[in-house]
């Protein structure tokens, strides 16, 4: 299920990036040059942020940037970027992130299972430890294929 969404086009790694919200601009990127996504709906993602504060940190230096469904996400979808360095949540006590997931949701509901997946692939340490830390583009993607 992962990897039909998680796929080359969607991931990318060692990415130079000063703040979160350009951090979230790549994010957001990713899934609007695929299509499912309104490039307006990045900023959706920037507001929610600025709106309810770091939530979105699920884990040490993970990040899972979003913004409300609305009809400028044409389907459910997630990209996922790592960083060849640190960056701060300057705003929120000055928390780390080292990758971040972007997505996307149609509606309240239809993508809880994709959701669900993430978190499963999360509980694992070796592809935790692939995000954050600076792992391979293939190596990160043999992960998500396996499974």
């Amino acid at each position: 299920m992962l990897n039909e969404v998680l796929t080359e086009a969607m991931v990318r790694t060692d990415v130079a990036c000063d703040t979160w919200r350009d951090c979230v601009r790549i994010c957001g990127g990713l899934l609007a040059d695929a299509g499912k996504v309104e490039p307006s709906f990045i900023d959706s993602m920037i507001r929610t942020v600025e709106e309810l504060g770091p939530y979105m940190i699920l884990m040490p230096k993970v990040a899972f940037f979003h913004g409300r469904p609305s009809e400028t996400v044409h389907e459910a979808c997630l990209s996922l970027i790592t960083l060849k360095e640190s960056i701060y949540f300057t705003e929120f006590d000055h928390q780390e992130i080292r990758c971040a997931f972007g997505f996307g949701a149609v509606d309240a509901d239809s993508h809880v299972d994709m959701l669900t997946h993430v978190a499963k692939l999360l509980q694992d340490a070796e592809f935790v430890e692939l995000i954050t830390g600076n792992g391979s583009k293939e190596a990160i993607m043999q992960k998500i294929k396996n499974y």
